[in-house]
């Protein structure tokens, strides 16, 4: 469940936001000081007082009437797994209306499962003004292309009948002459009449968990039994405190690591019980918050842990934030307001990285930060800004990089400033930065990319110049710019394709250059020669020829045992190996050919001769298509180099 669309209308500096929609994952809010953020994230809550908008357009002389209802209107979207797992927790005696036709039955119960087990969405469109509930004619359904309609049962003397199943409960329902089904809108409770998509769209609003950015972390409470975690985090003691008590260790253990990723000075946290010297009948029971710092927890001494009220306000807000994130059963709407107020950039893009490995929220999240933006890799972006004395509010094109470059004006930065990670893979080039990430994203044993940013450099050339003196300054510009930054002085990796450079040359470089590395491999092409793959990629651009018929591309498409047959023809040929070590003998070698040839400079005659012409080999593209395909079909081929990358990351130096 979700939301999916939403509008803002008269409150505080908005007059009308216009219809913005989101998506799962993680949605940015972006503008300006006095743009409208806050403002935004409090309406999203569904849970706002009426503060009309005050403007000259709005009021345009001082005895204008000034309209002082605030109110949104939003979509949510639930699937019909949720819906159904809503219904089976209905209690017993929800009833069913059956049509007065009741041969009609069979196809009317028939009518029914098609659409609840259909893979459609439903959509709950709700109007909701400030400082009031949702009352029945506040909201709609719709579930597009389907031939549902709902409505509101209003004739209690239709016949009625109890209907169960081991799967799921029949609410009110109608089978219409034309074979359209109708599900009613009333459920019984307890004797008590209630909207069933009242009673959705509020649990809804119940999940929906607002972080206020200069909200203050209690670090003492009383002692208690409770769960959830309040708005304002005040009883964060205690709900951590039964997370460490109700055997749920794991759980617990989950919340420290995490918290530990994003602090690493810290070890762990824990709660303690207090007294209290001044009056001690406030509470019966306290409790605290402490954080253990490594010395403390490894000497075990308690005394050198430190309570979370002595310590910056970012850590109590991480906790509370990773206790719903981690804690929550059901998918949450989960609201951040400017993580960057109360985190160091390198910490705020932890908190990122780990909110992305929990898909099932769906996030908002209010920054300036470029590097908040890079590192959540958005599904939506929400650009406001403040003019003609009201909000304005539009969600950007991420494919569009007229609108990226936008973005990063009205913040005010540069595009070398989202540059600000923990540590800088520097690779060969374009296919390289596209394509390790996803490696690494797919094998990896460890985190490694919550950490990391690969990037390609300007021009590799630079660091292969004939001159001692060129190459040394070359390096020394990217260690400054990177020391410039602050966050990731000694975290900075150079990886480079072997290509023709000998063992020996090769020996020499790392070891005057401790953070340069080279791919056991001559090219990062050399992993991708796989038959089958590349069977695959060239018969599916062979589908997207509009100068070929169907029968033209079928007569076209190449075997797997074609490309081995190729391959095998000419791997051994003189003029695909760069080496300076190349022998005859060790062609007889294949592993050694396989490693050692110019694998782009044959794939690009692969290609054309294959395809007679047809096709042209481009590295960044189809690098990219054979390894997707290799990650999706013999991920296996790819772990040498995955567990290759990750040694690069610890800058531990492979020995042959």
């Amino acid at each position: 469940m979700f939301l999916a669309k939403f509008r803002l209308y008269n409150y505080k500096s908005f007059r009308d936001s216009g219809w913005l929609e989101f998506a799962p994952g993680i949605n940015i809010i972006v503008g300006q000081n006095n743009s409208g953020k806050t403002a935004l994230l409090e309406a999203l809550t569904l849970n706002f007082k009426n503060v009309p908008h005050r403007s000259l357009r709005m009021l345009p002389n001082s005895d204008s009437r000034l309209d002082d209802e605030s109110r949104v209107e939003v979509i949510v979207t639930l699937s019909k797994a949720e819906f159904i797992d809503f219904i089976n927790k209905l209690p017993d005696h929800s009833f069913g209306i059956l049509p007065h036709n009741h041969q009609k039955l069979q196809e009317f119960v028939g009518f029914f499962y098609e659409w609840l087990y259909s893979s459609k969405d439903i959509n709950i469109q709700a109007n909701q003004a400030g400082d009031s509930y949702i009352e029945d004619n506040d909201i709609q359904i719709t579930d597009i292309n389907t031939s549902i309609k709902l409505y509101h049962v209003t004739n209690n003397n239709r016949d009625s009948l109890l209907l169960t199943s081991h799967q799921t409960k029949i609410i009110y329902f109608e089978l219409l002459e034309d074979n359209k089904l109708n599900i009613g809108n009333e459920i019984t409770v307890e004797g008590d009449k209630k909207y069933i998509w009242i009673t959705v769209f509020n649990k809804f609003k119940y999940r929906i968990y607002r972080f206020y950015a200069e909200r203050p972390t209690r670090s003492v409470c009383a002692s208690g039994s409770s769960r959830y975690l309040q708005s304002d985090a005040s009883n964060l003691p205690e709900v951590i405190n039964k997370l460490e008590e109700r055997g749920n260790r794991k759980v617990f253990d989950k919340l420290n690591e995490y918290a530990s990723k994003i602090f690493p000075e810290i070890q762990e946290f824990s709660v303690r019980n207090i007294k209290r010297k001044e009056k001690p009948s406030l509470f019966s029971s306290s409790i605290e918050i402490l954080v253990w710092s490594k010395d403390a927890a490894e000497n075990d001494r308690e005394d050198l842990a430190i309570p979370l009220s002595a310590c910056g306000t970012g850590i109590g807000q991480v906790l509370a934030i990773l206790y719903v994130v981690i804690t929550s059963q059901q998918p949450r709407t989960i609201i951040i307001d400017e993580p960057q107020s109360f985190l160091h950039p390198g910490a705020a893009k932890k908190l990122i990285e780990i909110l992305k490995e929990f898909p099932q929220h769906q996030y908002f999240i209010a920054t300036h930060s470029p590097m908040i933006i890079a590192a959540a890799n958005p599904s939506t972006i929400v650009k406001l800004r403040y003019e003609e004395g009201e909000s304005k509010a539009e969600v950007m094109n991420l494919d569009d990089i007229k609108e990226q470059r936008s973005l990063l004006t009205d913040l005010g930065v540069r595009l070398s400033d989202i540059f600000g990670m923990d540590n800088i893979l520097w690779v060969e080039g374009e296919t390289e930065e596209n394509c390790f990430p996803m490696i690494l994203e797919k094998l990896a044993t460890t985190s490694s990319l919550r950490e990391l940013q690969i990037l390609r450099v300007r021009k590799v050339g630079d660091f292969q110049h004939k001159s001692t003196k060129a190459t040394d300054n070359i390096f020394y510009i990217y260690d400054h710019l990177s020391s410039r930054i602050s966050l990731f002085p000694d975290q900075m990796r150079f990886l480079f394709d072997r290509e023709n450079k000998s063992n020996a040359e090769i020996a020499k470089l790392e070891r005057e250059r401790p953070n340069l590395f080279f791919l056991p491999r001559c090219m990062y092409e050399n992993y991708l020669l796989n038959p089958r793959a590349i069977t695959s990629i060239i018969n599916d651009e062979y589908e997207g020829c509009k100068n070929l018929t169907p029968e033209e591309v079928e007569a076209a498409k190449v075997s797997e045992a074609d490309v081995e047959q190729k391959i095998a023809d000419n791997k051994s040929k003189k003029r695909y190996f760069d080496s300076k070590e190349f022998q005859d003998e060790k062609l007889k070698n294949s592993d050694w050919v396989d490693q050692t040839i110019n694998a782009a400079k044959l794939l690009k005659d692969l290609f054309s001769e294959l395809s007679e012409n047809r096709i042209e080999f481009r590295k960044t593209r189809h690098s990219l298509k054979l390894t997707e395909w290799l990650l999706e079909h013999e991920p296996e081929q790819m772990i040498e180099l995955a567990e290759f990358l990750q040694k690069v990351i610890e800058g531990n130096r492979v020995q042959d």
